[in-house]
């Protein structure tokens, strides 16, 4: 009986251990990818396919990227089409033409995670890259991680970056377009865009927040009242926990101000959690509008899929976008349960090899 006396506390800690409340996963790059976190909120990009999987727990609870976890954001780069000036598909399709359709077996090759300054404030950094052999062009997305509050630019749009935002800057290097003297093209083909397609998957259906929308939600929180929407530490100033989804209140993202008159589109894609998507590209070092008069960035459901759509100009060497996400907190219902059968299952263990002695 002595040595189940003498195991009790071996079997506590290992108990203690298996607690999910326990802490969070190294960051840096691993076998699989590469993972950051700050102010709360856990990204993990992938290195086969390039998908970002991000999510915001609990206070004291691990991040949980698995399909249990009905908050988490996954963003996956789902096609890069090249298009002629009527919107129409040229150049062959498959990886080593122009219709990039799939990149679930795209490899992609990582840059070791940075601290860095942008534009004056602090964030984490990483990039990840893979060749496109068809077009003989470079796909990279750089990655940054927000540790500041403050406002950042985009042309001549203006935007607040809070704690833990992540911001996954879409970058095509060196391009091939169809011309008439491309072997991999029809004769005819022309391109002069190229549609890049994002899949989201996240608690609720992408919504646009119109200016009115945000307009009723900062009456809201002004009169003392919340709107329904937050729950995330960086959706508060006052470094709200985030213990009850909507209980934070609406802070804008982007106020028209002298010259930077515009603002990114926002999307509330639920469970407290917003895209950002600028209407605007850098081709070249030159920032301008989407073609489409507006039209782009786009939302579309295709099946059962979740598609953010955006078209980009043609350019001679470079072409740069910025969309940024706010991850909401994950509600804690799914922790406690899988917390409950951890302890459970331990406790269990531990009696069953008490009582053998």
């Amino acid at each position: 009986m002595m040595t189940g006396v003498l195991l009790v506390p071996v079997f506590f800690c290992l108990l203690l251990g298996a607690n999910p409340e326990a802490g969070h996963a190294d960051e840096g790059h691993n076998a699989d990818g590469m993972e950051v976190g700050s102010g709360g909120v856990f990204c993990k990009a992938v290195a086969r396919s390039g998908k970002i999987m991000c999510a915001r727990p609990q206070k004291g609870k691990i991040q949980d990227y698995s399909e249990k976890n009905v908050d988490r954001i996954v963003i996956e780069f789902d096609s890069l089409q090249e298009k002629n000036s009527g919107g129409n598909m040229v150049g062959k399709a498959g990886r080593k033409g122009h219709q990039f359709d799939s990149f679930a077996g795209q490899d992609f090759n990582f840059a070791g995670l940075k601290d860095v300054t942008y534009q004056g404030l602090h964030a984490k950094n990483f990039n990840f890259s893979s060749s496109l052999p068809g077009p003989n062009a470079t796909f990279t997305v750089l990655a940054y991680m927000f540790e500041d509050f403050g406002n950042i630019t985009f042309g001549n749009e203006t935007s607040e970056m809070r704690k833990g935002m992540l911001k996954f800057n879409i970058q095509i290097e060196n391009w091939k377009f169809c011309s008439n003297l491309s072997d991999d093209c029809e004769s005819a083909d022309r391109g002069e865009f190229i549609d890049v397609t994002l899949v989201i998957k996240s608690r609720g259906k992408p919504k646009f927040r119109s200016e009115e929308e945000k307009e009723k939600l900062l009456k809201k929180a002004r009169a003392g009242r919340h709107g329904g929407h937050g729950g995330g530490e960086g959706h508060n100033h006052n470094g709200g926990d985030g213990k009850e989804k909507g209980s934070q209140e609406y802070h804008p993202r982007c106020f028209k101000r002298g010259k930077y008159n515009k603002c990114p589109k926002e999307f509330d894609i639920g469970g407290g959690s917003d895209m950002m998507l600028s209407s605007q590209v850098m081709v070249d070092d030159v920032v301008m509008d989407m073609p489409g008069n507006g039209e782009y960035p786009k939302y579309k459901e295709l099946g059962n899929k979740q598609k953010f759509i955006f078209r980009f100009p043609k350019a001679a060497s470079k072409i740069l976008y910025d969309p940024g996400l706010e991850v909401g907190t994950q509600s804690s219902n799914e922790n406690k349960v899988e917390s409950g059968k951890v302890n459970v299952l331990m406790f269990v263990t531990f009696l069953a090899y008490l009582f053998t002695f």
